[in-house]
């Protein structure tokens, strides 16, 4: 462990321990490492209980089930993490994924199982981090993880930022080992004698990394030796490229509007065909619907890198629950309101016509003109200037927020504060336009009807007006409770 020449025992301690002052860990800090028993993780554990005293850090650790494999192959797995944990004197926080739900996630969001397991899994470290007041949550990967991730993304046909390899640092979490191989990682166990789990799945080539780790890598090994190296070049060279693009693409003037973003047509049309794009994508992240793909097809947003002028107005891209559109030189993108939901209702209305909500149970009209009075019990009188077409009548959605006096707040918060109970709150109208939620209408169901502040008309005269009336139907709400 001491040999003054650096070998694989203290490569490994040597690149975890300066990850960690890199990543600003100082004495008295808690880290907590993800530990599965399998040889990454457990070169990982070991280095760092073996610099905690000298480095003056708390060490904890944390396995997850991910409910995806035998219950047996699991057991083994966590009873070895258990005894590794005990012998060292860590602390081990246990998580575990209900059976089935990482399947039932990747097919609700058209993800891979592979996606959605390690999107749960860093839920669940970081609700453990949390927990033990963790300042970062030490990951295994190592440089092979690095080199099977480029390769993945070259042939999905990433972008530059795609292109960058695995962050030694993002949020919480932090990659110590990625300066190293997993040969060396190997070594550094025989050297401690320290044996390790064999995950039976990493042979299964129905997963995509383990098809690129299995077939491609050793004819890459075979016909182009050097082939990581071009590779970890290459995603340094593009880091450098994609940091200039989102440092010009933070420079673009979004601004907040409704439930998206707006910016002057010029200065979009101003900017670098990929800085463009850059922004649509981040901000996508920013207001995208749960229920659609995490990444916007390029497809997609190709025509944005074409455009050389811009209609005064229209619809210029719509779809994957998002729309860009533009009306009076001003672009917005934003979350599509027409578009339909999966569950719960959604009607698109009219500003005179009366709308059955049988899910509910209620009945909506709508009037309009300056003369425009009353609402009824539940009802509101609103500014029409105020709203911005479709009007629709829908069931709430996760995410939702409406602006009151006070500031805004979630509408899921909001029912909660009404007092109504999770088996109602989907039957609660929401009326809303493309700026996002105007009002929640509570009032025909018995609680109350909240709308947004700057829409209400109070009894200012000689302004166009609109009358939303809500009333329970009687017969619907039969059938709703049937």
């Amino acid at each position: 462990m001491n040999d003054p020449q650096g070998s694989f025992d203290t490569r490994i301690e040597a690149a975890v321990g300066a990850a960690l002052h890199a990543a600003g860990i100082t004495p008295g800090s808690t880290v907590l490492a993800a530990v599965s028993g399998g040889p990454d993780s457990t070169a990982l554990v070991r280095a760092l209980a073996a610099l905690r005293q000298r480095l003056g850090f708390v060490l904890a650790a944390c396995v997850v089930d991910h409910g995806i494999r035998p219950v047996e192959v699991t057991a083994v797995e966590i009873a070895f993490v258990r005894r590794i944990c005990a012998g060292l004197e860590i602390e081990l926080i246990e998580k575990a994924v209900p059976p089935g739900e990482c399947a039932r996630r990747a097919r609700a969001s058209r993800r891979s199982l592979e996606e959605e397991a390690r999107n749960l899994r860093h839920s669940l470290l970081r609700e453990a981090g949390r927990g033990v007041g963790a300042a970062a949550i030490a990951l295994g990967h190592t440089q092979d993880d690095v080199v099977e991730t480029l390769l993945m993304r070259v042939l999905q046909g990433s972008d530059v930022h795609g292109l960058r390899g695995i962050p030694a640092r993002r949020g919480p979490f932090l990659r110590p080992m990625l300066g190293c191989s997993r040969k060396q990682v190997l070594e550094y166990l025989a050297y401690l004698r320290q044996p390790w789990c064999d995950d039976p799945s990493n042979s299964d080539t129905g997963f995509l990394r383990n098809r690129v780790r299995h077939r491609l890598v050793p004819v890459l090994d075979a016909e182009f030796p050097g082939f990581r190296t071009g590779l970890l070049v290459l995603a340094s060279k593009l880091t450098l490229a994609g940091d200039l693009v989102r440092e010009l693409g933070i420079r673009l003037r979004w601004k907040p509007s409704g439930d998206g973003f707006s910016i002057g047509a010029d200065e979009f049309l101003a900017a670098h065909p990929a800085v463009r794009t850059w922004s649509l994508l981040r901000l996508y992240d920013r207001f995208g619907p749960c229920d659609a793909p995490r990444r916007l097809p390029w497809r997609f947003l190709s025509p944005a890198m074409n455009w050389e002028t811009i209609p005064p107005d229209g619809t210029l891209l719509r779809g994957h629950g998002a729309v860009l559109s533009t009306r009076g030189g001003v672009l917005s993108w934003g979350p599509d309101i027409a578009s339909r939901c999966k569950k719960g209702y959604f009607i698109v209305v009219s500003e005179a016509s009366n709308t059955e909500i049988r899910e509910a149970g209620v009945r909506v009209s709508f009037t309009r003109g300056p003369d425009a009075r009353g609402g009824g019990r539940g009802g509101i009188v609103i500014l029409a200037g105020k709203v911005q077409p479709p009007i629709v009548l829908r069931s709430k959605r996760k995410g939702d927020s409406i602006r009151l006096a006070g500031g805004a707040t979630s509408v899921k918060e909001l029912l909660i504060g009404m007092k109504v109970p999770g088996s109602e709150r989907d039957r609660i109208p929401i009326l809303a336009d493309r700026s996002g939620v105007l009002a929640v209408l509570g009032g025909a169901l018995g609680y109350r009807t909240r709308a947004r502040a700057d829409i209400l008309a109070g009894d200012r005269a000689g302004v166009d007006r609109m009358v939303v009336h809500v009333e329970r139907d009687m017969e619907e709400g039969c059938e709703q409770q049937r």
